[in-house]
């Protein structure tokens, strides 16, 4: 253990300057689908969530409470695995960011559009 807190202590090291710009896109992305999910939860309820943390979080804490819960633990997971392998902390924002978008995409656009219809 005694070398992973080694590791995150050395790649941390002007880590936040480096990537401030790529962690805040990242930041908002997760936002977009926090959001967006609470939108459609609160519609469908958290038995329509597919991610099955965040389902559960939800029923536990709420429709609100939990997808905020869920964001602030990948946002956590994100940055500590960027520092971890800092090497691939340019990939790692970007992938993120972009399947964050897009899972936000989906539950504005798709689940309330395309869904209801398909089950109608």
């Amino acid at each position: 253990m005694a070398h992973i807190f080694e590791r995150l202590e050395k790649n941390s090291k002007g880590f936040w300057r480096t990537y401030r710009w790529f962690i805040a896109v990242f930041i908002i992305a997760l936002l977009c689908d926090a959001a967006s999910t609470i939108h459609f939860m609160l519609r469908y309820g958290p038995e329509a969530e597919i991610h099955l943390v965040i389902r559960f979080m939800s029923m536990a804490f709420g429709c609100v409470v939990g997808p905020l819960l869920g964001m602030i633990g990948k946002a956590a997971a994100g940055v500590i695995v960027a520092i971890y392998l800092r090497r691939f902390a340019l990939c790692i924002f970007v992938s993120a960011s972009i399947i964050s978008f897009l899972a936000a995409w989906y539950n504005v656009l798709v689940m309330t559009v395309y869904v209801p219809g398909i089950l109608k």
